[in-house]
């Protein structure tokens, strides 16, 4: 099967087998920077990381995800943007802690555009999906929003028995019809 995108020498390719599933992330080009945590007083995340005007007009337009690097720490984040035409990267408080950074701090910010479709399954969920058929197939039809804060939801935790327990949790909602109003067609 061929694509009609050339994609040597644009894109470094990254694939992965599901089963029948065949998971291909593009990554493009590196993007670092030094700045200021910064605070907004209208967002849900009040600290932000906003992004230098000259790595802005290289984004694409439309949603984009990135994965990296604040200082040391890594993270898998959407670019945000304002009316005003500023974009940034939220930084949470648990990202704040553990980087051990405040607003006002400088930061080191590295990072790459990825697939906004990618998604990291954590092991008690693919353990979960891989048991039951009809449950993977409702779980793929969910929007990768939504997989994204129930995976979130997931993680959230370090207890293993607790990550299994909400595996399993957020996939009798799945297949209760819970999520039906955000399904793709």
């Amino acid at each position: 099967m061929r694509s009609g995108i050339d994609l040597v020498g644009l894109w470094d390719c990254e694939f992965k087998i599901f089963g029948n599933i065949i998971h291909i992330t593009l990554k493009k080009q590196r993007f670092s920077f030094e700045t200021r945590l910064v605070e907004y007083e209208d967002t849900l995340v009040s600290t932000v990381v906003e992004l230098p005007a000259d790595i802005i007009q290289k984004l694409p337009t439309g949603r984009v995800r990135v994965e990296g690097k604040l200082n040391t720490i890594p993270f898998n984040l959407g670019v945000q943007f304002k009316k005003s035409g500023a974009r940034y990267l939220s930084v949470s408080q648990a990202m704040r802690k553990s980087a051990k950074i405040k607003a006002g701090d400088k930061v080191k910010v590295s990072f790459e555009i990825v697939d906004p479709d990618k998604l990291e399954l954590p092991e008690e969920m693919e353990a979960v999906l891989a048991q039951d058929e009809a449950g993977a197939k409702l779980w793929n039809k969910l929007t990768v929003g939504l997989q994204r804060s129930l995976v979130h939801y997931i993680n959230s935790t370090k207890n293993v028995d607790l990550r299994i327990e909400r595996a399993l949790y957020l996939m009798n909602k799945v297949k209760s019809g819970a999520y039906k109003d955000r399904m793709k067609e």
